[in-house]
């Protein structure tokens, strides 16, 4: 009862229904039939936006080693997590993961309990993951600030008398109901869907009659509810046997108790713990001194551990939202119901006033103007400004402002480089969750591990994906008994751009940085495993060909086939497992004429295979001696055209060289012209001014012929 009457204190009940409520569109108390009271469910759309981002992608989980880390088990580890995400997928974990983080955005906090359940999967088992409903768990001491280090969590839910006495039928003659302490939950949710349970009328009392007259269930003229409240409680003893060795596996005790805990139907050890498993090696295991719960705040509180959530941050932003829109939806329901002015000394009966045709006659003109429409009133300016209002201020508190922002009308994003940007952005405002969220997912994978470990006790078919191919495998619950810690990669489940892995492959592609594998890696291309494998037989195949032309047997060239489109590591494993045969026994096998229990070659067979054998030898030196010249052919091929381009180069060096000289020879030549022409000038000048000085005029000769040459 401390618990309950603490979550009472915290008004915890009330603030979860009211969330629940406003989830559910129910944001009025009561009606109005004078306006129209409407909501616009935000919290609902911000809701289920930050569920759907946070759950896009199925986590990735990685697999630590604990111990010695020189131990060569990489496959034992790699059957561990290819056996966690087959679980993941095969149990449907990812709508799990919905329901917890809606429960955590709805109430502030969620918790999840695992556990195994031995009837399911065909009676063989297989562990389950249980989102608890906040309203039926609790710790204790409840000022407790971490529930992870609590003395005590307990699980409390209702359950049929009927089922109670199936489950546990030694106690059926003391088991009763007891409704009286189911009404101290506080949880009256069904009431938020329509009527009050418990109170039906019209047709479904009829038909909820009929169905207990079926039944033969009695109910003495009134409806009577038969359930009960079970309350599990998982507590830290440390209780010691007669040796002194602890009483209760890991110190855990777990106690089943009935009719308000007057009624103890199950005292056991702890129950994630299998007893077939050595107390030395259930030690390893993740849940052997640890309550299967895990405990997770949407947003972290570390005063309180019942957190608040993003419903408490917005529920008044949307109730201002839903106001203003109730106003304006009065303005405009005034606007619609318009009203006829008719002076009463129109001349014109009110019934006249139709919208159908016909003629009306008014007594005159002056009266016939005062019949019009009533206006109507017309709604504040600022009623569709405030409106907005509301509306950014609500999502820039719920961190959505900017995906807000990119779908308004100017401001669509294509680009695939702005839609990351926009999901980095979003994936940075919520990073708080997704840590929370991330170590909830780990604790699931631990809890499922450690359940796996102890329950597991049969061989399981189990599908994983590898280079894009579908495969499957046995594995067998010793394989999952090795020391190891299960790692998610924090923000896997977030959304990733598609466009934007695939463009910028593409361009990497383009820019050879990568390969063609990599590039159908990123585009997801169906089937890529056989693709490359065509594409990296293209040119060999021709050689293939070639070399069976040449007598090479089918089944060396099969066998080279086969091994050419291994990968490294998978002809160690298949060497190991025998399913590659080492090439001396292929050969022996085909010199033989068969595996064991052949007769032995005669002495001309004998011969026949060393003759095949050797021509094979001399083929594939032959091969290998035609390979050999074609590449030195290749190269000489390649060192003369190196030789030619060379050649070309000095060529053209040559002719510039030329031109370079044949430029400074004119610059010469042009140069002693003009040097002729300024001496001569200069001899001239000279004449003259001796001439003026001594007044004879200057010498000229006459009568003789020029000596200058062409």
């Amino acid at each position: 009862m401390e618990i309950l009457e603490d979550k009472a204190n915290l008004n915890l009940p009330e603030t979860w229904k009211r969330h629940y409520e406003l989830g559910r569109n129910k944001h009025w108390k009561s009606g109005n039939d004078k306006a129209s009271l409407i909501s616009a469910n935000l919290l609902y759309t911000h809701r289920q936006r930050t569920v759907n981002m946070l759950t896009d992608n199925n986590p990735t989980f990685n697999v630590t080693k604990l111990g010695d880390p020189n131990r060569e088990d990489d496959e034992a580890y790699n059957d561990l997590l290819y056996t966690t995400e087959h679980w993941w997928i095969d149990q449907e974990q990812q709508i799990v993961l919905d329901k917890s983080i809606t429960n955590g955005e709805t109430y502030g906090v969620t918790i999840e309990k695992g556990t195994f359940n031995p009837d399911a999967e065909f009676n063989i088992g297989e562990v389950e993951i249980l989102v608890v409903d906040p309203f039926h768990f609790g710790f204790y001491p409840v000022k407790c600030k971490d529930p992870y280090k609590a003395e005590a969590h307990l699980h409390y839910w209702p359950m049929s008398v009927k089922e109670a006495r199936r489950k546990w039928p030694k106690f059926a003659d003391k088991i009763t109901s007891d409704t009286e302490f189911l009404e101290e939950l506080g949880d009256d949710r069904r009431e938020v869907t329509g009527g009050r349970p418990g109170e039906p009328n019209g047709y479904w009392s009829t038909f909820a009659s009929a169905v207990k007259h079926m039944l033969n269930i009695s109910t003495d003229g009134k409806q009577k509810d038969d359930e009960l409240l079970v309350v599990e409680c998982w507590a830290k003893d440390y209780s010691t046997k007669e040796d002194g060795t602890p009483k209760y596996t890991g110190n855990i005790r777990c106690v089943t108790a009935l009719n308000g805990g007057r009624l103890v139907v199950d005292d056991r050890s702890n129950p994630s713990i299998s007893p077939l498993i050595p107390d030395e090696q259930a030690q390893k295991c993740y849940l052997y001194d640890k309550f299967p719960f895990s405990f997770t705040q949407s947003v972290t509180d570390t005063a309180v551990p019942w957190a608040m959530g993003d419903f408490e941050q917005l529920k008044s932003l949307n109730i201002e939202v839903d106001k203003t829109l109730s106003q304006f939806t009065l303005y405009k329901d005034k606007a619609a119901r318009l009203k006829l002015i008719n002076p009463m000394d129109s001349g014109v009966p009110n019934q006249h006033l139709t919208n159908y045709p016909g003629i009306i006659r008014p007594a005159n003109k002056f009266v016939a103007e005062g019949i019009r429409y009533l206006d109507p009133p017309q709604p504040p300016g600022d009623l569709i400004a405030t409106l907005q209002l509301y509306k950014d201020f609500f999502f820039l508190v719920g961190a959505t402002f900017e995906l807000e922002m990119a779908k308004t009308p100017g401001r669509d994003v294509i680009a695939y480089k702005a839609i990351a940007a926009l999901l980095e952005r979003a994936a940075m405002m919520v990073r708080g969750k997704v840590r929370n969220y991330s170590k909830m997912i780990r604790e699931r994978g631990r809890m499922y591990v450690s359940l796996a470990q102890n329950f597991y006790t049969e061989d399981r078919w189990i599908e994983y994906e590898e280079e894009g191919e579908k495969l499957s495998k046995i594995v067998s619950p010793d394989t999952l008994r090795i020391p190891a810690k299960l790692t998610v990669v924090s923000g896997s489940t977030m959304p990733v751009s598609k466009i934007q892995e695939r463009e910028e492959a593409l361009a990497l592609f383009k820019m050879q940085a990568i390969d063609g594998v990599e590039l159908l890696k990123k585009l997801e291309w169906p089937d890529r495993k056989n693709v490359i494998k065509r594409m990296s037989m293209g040119p060999l195949a021709e050689f293939f060909k070639r070399i069976a032309k040449l007598g090479v047997p089918p089944q060396l060239i099969q066998y080279f086939q086969q091994a050419y489109q291994l990968e490294d590591k998978e002809v160690e494993k298949s060497l190991e497992k025998g399913e590659f045969p080492p090439f001396a026994q292929v050969l022996s096998q085909i010199v033989g004429g068969g595996e064991g229990g052949a007769p032995p070659p005669t002495p001309t067979e004998q011969a026949e295979a060393e003759k095949t054998m050797t021509e094979a030898q001399k083929n594939m030196a032959e091969i290998v001696k035609i390979r050999a010249d074609a590449a030195l052919i290749a190269a000489k091929i390649r060192t003369e055209e190196v030789e030619q381009e060379v050649k070309m180069a000095g060529i053209g060096f040559d002719q510039e060289k030329l031109k370079i000289e044949r430029a400074k020879t004119v610059d010469a030549i042009q140069d002693a012209k003009d040097r002729i022409k300024i001496d001569r000038a200069k001899v001239a000048n000279e004449i003259t001014r001796n001439a003026e000085q001594t007044g004879t005029p200057p010498y000229r000769e006459k009568g003789l012929k020029s000596n200058n040459q062409e």
